[in-house]
């Protein structure tokens, strides 16, 4: 009797052997669509084990874990969710209730949507600094604290990877969308706080369904050059706002994507030590407000 928090990747080919054979023996499949809401795949993808599953909501993954954590007591009992579970706090949390009580349990990593699409976007892995999400018009927030990781990471030279939110229904924030959010709460910031802002003439790149065979990169000049784009992205997609590039970088992503980067991208259109005061002037303003 085991509670098995297992990952399956990023898309149906990327179950891994350990993952089928534990399908195999389970009681009970709860598939998570709260944390990955746009992972309606995942349930077509176990047709072979349809008699198992149950879907796993907010409700019983954060306020009733203890459900499946005593389900686990009587039967094996798999928790699966897209990319890899360990990714976010909610199943941190769920391995942390079954050890409190004492219930055995095992971990089944799959690929992560994040370390897919800073590996698959040509971009030095070790690079990336802080990871952010940006939250979607629905949930009535402003990305504050979203700009704010941007130029902490030029600050220290790092691209950033930033994720897109999506809501109930699946439904993923457009690129578009995203960098036009982004765009508004800079100019609003840097009023307010007298900075220069860098972030429309910086390149952008948009990872499309990173460790899928059809995964896409795509390359935009600036952050108003993809404002100005109509071409949307597929879910799931996500975006980098890098820093300059090295000469490696530049290389593969030339040859790769068969285009020719400007020079914006090695060049740096923003002074570091500028970054860093907006940094530390957002991070202020930050924390003496309610936002």
């Amino acid at each position: 009797m085991v509670l098995i928090l297992a990952g399956c990747g990023v898309y149906s080919g990327s179950f891994t052997r350990e993952l089928v054979e534990a399908l195999d023996v389970a009681d009970i499949v709860y598939v998570d669509l709260y944390t990955m809401p746009s992972a309606l795949w995942v349930l077509e993808a176990l047709g072979r084990w349809a008699g198992k599953v149950k879907i796993a909501g907010r409700e019983l993954l954060e306020e009733q874990s203890r459900l499946i954590v005593e389900d686990a007591r009587a039967g094996n009992v798999v928790v699966l969710s897209a990319g890899d579970p360990l990714v976010a706090t909610t199943h941190q949390t769920l391995l942390a209730e079954a050890a409190r009580l004492g219930v055995e349990f095992r971990y089944i990593p799959g690929i992560s949507g994040v370390c897919a699409a800073k590996s698959y976007s040509g971009l030095s892995y070790y690079r990336f600094g802080k990871v952010a999400t940006i939250p979607g018009s629905w949930r009535g927030l402003k990305p504050y604290s979203v700009v704010a990781v941007i130029y902490s990471n030029l600050c220290v030279d790092a691209h950033t990877l930033l994720l897109l939110d999506v809501d109930d229904r699946g439904a993923q924030l457009k690129p578009r969308d995203a960098i036009s959010e982004l765009l508004v709460v800079e100019e609003e910031l840097s009023k307010t706080l007298g900075f220069k802002r860098v972030l429309g003439e910086t390149p952008v790149l948009v990872v499309e369904r990173a460790g899928a065979p059809d995964a896409r990169v795509q390359v935009y000049d600036s952050a108003t050059h993809l404002l100005g784009s109509r071409e949307d992205a597929r879910i799931p997609s996500s975006l980098v706002i890098p820093a300059p590039l090295n000469m490696t970088e530049m290389w593969v992503l030339e040859s790769r994507l068969r285009v020719k980067l400007g020079r914006t991208w090695s060049r740096r259109v923003y002074e570091r030590v500028e970054c860093c005061r907006a940094y530390e002037a957002v991070v202020g303003w930050l924390s003496n407000s309610t936002h």
